[in-house]
């Protein structure tokens, strides 16, 4: 049997991590594996005339907040012209709202919810039947396979086999090689899948992971140059001790890639910060979710639950990072957690910029099926979209036009910090108008008396901008 595994990955730079572990299991059971990646932006009559040149018995998608729309789309064309093919849904989007997406789309066979390599080797041992068919009950699970959802227990993570084969890596030249050494979040953050309490932490041991990050090491003289490996775990210094011996195995190890991870700064110790100040230029990136500086925030989303996350403690750790210097630093915020109107977002702002992070990034908070955030909308106040993205438009403590300004304000951080760097420009408006959220709201002013696009990113324009901003006399 032929099963294809359909990605449709943000960027082309992007690959599906999870597709691979899933042909592993297919393959295993004996039959062909098909892995066909594409970007959203591919025309969807590529996307489908690829997937039935393959001519699949089985389709499996993997679907997520950014192609949830275009896998809809894609569905009944499918099945249209692939009637007998067995059509096989999983992903973070569909885990927590199947039986809605079985209702929407009549055309889906079986939805698969949560960690899927367990379910998909069930389904490929037993030859991919229909739901509820002759061969299904024929087969030893056949209570399972009875289901149009397949929630199956998953073994243990650290028994899933590396996922990456010599012919995936050479696929990967100029695309980010993403790794995961553990599953599940130590943090209960209400707006995050992993912060469910069904995702536990579940993490391979030390000298597996050192083993599988050697794969890539010595593999790396073959790609065209040096990568950017994503690590995606979601707090991948909850254990700090282990932490710190795979950093130490990558410091010490012959790479030129560099290694990105997403840290919470209230694990990070002192010999954290020792270790890492002998990191050499370009070998790590951190990307350390702030998300607020407001203590009362975070205890009430649960971000505060695994450790002592008060900005007193986390504020000082961060800094201490970014003075390292030689690792990139990456700090993010969501607009639009409970409790947050603009003036206590706007000192978020302040506080995060006044540490000069090498990126900073403004998210705006995403009402997404499965997390608290969703289920608590209705006492928020909390109106979203009702599709993917799910972004919140407003709730109980910002109007529409609060977000509008925030989204303008997103946008002149990311032209003037992210894209350029203008240090003294964004000193010297922070200075004039008493903080660099009050100069960023008179930059939005200032942009829209003179028609100037705020998606600029031309250096030379932007700061030309800023300097006109600065010299128009005090209102």
């Amino acid at each position: 049997m032929v099963a294809a595994l359909v990605g449709l990955n943000a960027r082309f730079t992007h690959t599906n991590l999870a597709l691979l572990y899933l042909r592993n299991e297919i393959s295993t059971a004996g039959h062909t594996a098909a892995l066909l990646e594409f970007d959203t932006a591919t025309r969807r009559q590529d996307i489908i005339e690829a997937i039935v040149f393959v001519r699949p018995d089985a389709i499996l998608l993997s679907v997520y907040v950014w192609n949830s729309v275009l896998v809809g789309q894609l569905l009944p064309d499918l099945r249209a012209l692939l009637p007998d093919s067995v059509l096989i849904l999983g992903g973070p989007e569909v885990s927590y709202n199947a039986a809605e997406w079985l209702e929407a789309h009549p055309e889906v066979d079986y939805v698969v919810t949560g960690p899927g390599e367990e379910a998909i080797r069930l389904l490929a041992v037993a030859g991919f039947p229909r739901p509820g068919s002759t061969s299904a009950s024929a087969t030893a699970d056949a209570a399972v396979l009875s289901s149009r959802i397949l929630s199956v227990p998953n073994r243990p993570f650290a028994a899933i086999p590396f996922p990456y084969s010599d012919d995936d890596m050479s696929r990967l030249s100029h695309r980010y090689v993403y790794y995961e050494s553990s599953r599940g979040c130590p943090c209960h953050c209400a707006y995050c899948v992993s912060g469910r309490d069904d995702q536990r932490v579940q993490v391979k041991d030390v000298d597996a992971t050192v083993d599988e990050l050697q794969r890539f090491i010595d593999f790396e003289p073959r790609w065209a140059a040096p990568p950017i490996v994503k690590f995606v775990d979601r707090t991948f210094n909850a254990s700090p001790r282990r932490a710190r011996e795979i950093w130490r195995f990558l410091l010490d190890a012959p790479t030129g890639a560099t290694y990105h991870f997403e840290i919470h700064p209230a694990f990070l110790t002192d010999p954290d910060f020792d270790l890492l100040t002998t990191a050499p230029p370009g070998r790590f990136q951190f990307e350390v979710g702030v998300q607020s500086v407001h203590d009362s925030t975070l205890h009430a989303v649960g971000r505060s639950a695994a450790a002592a996350a008060e900005w007193q403690r986390i504020g000082p750790a961060i800094a201490r990072l970014i003075a390292i210097e030689s690792i990139e630093i990456h700090l993010d915020l969501i607009v639009g957690l409970p409790g947050e109107n603009v003036a206590a977002i706007g000192a978020s702002i302040d506080k995060v910029l006044a540490l000069k992070p090498d990126r900073f990034d403004i998210g705006f908070l995403k009402s997404l099926p499965g997390t608290a955030i969703a289920a608590t909308a209705a006492e928020n106040q909390q109106i979203s979209m009702r599709v993917a993205p799910y972004q919140v438009l407003a709730n109980r403590w910002l109007s529409v036009s609060d977000f509008a300004l925030l989204r303008r304000v997103e946008q002149l951080v990311d032209s003037i910090w992210n894209a350029n760097h203008l240090g003294n420009e964004i000193d010297a408006v922070a200075a004039r108008y008493g903080g660099y959220f009050n100069g960023l709201c008179a930059l939005s002013a200032h942009a829209d008396r003179t028609g100037y696009n705020l998606s600029t990113r031309r250096p030379h324009k932007v700061a030309a901008f800023v300097e006109a901003a600065l010299s128009e006399p005090t209102p």
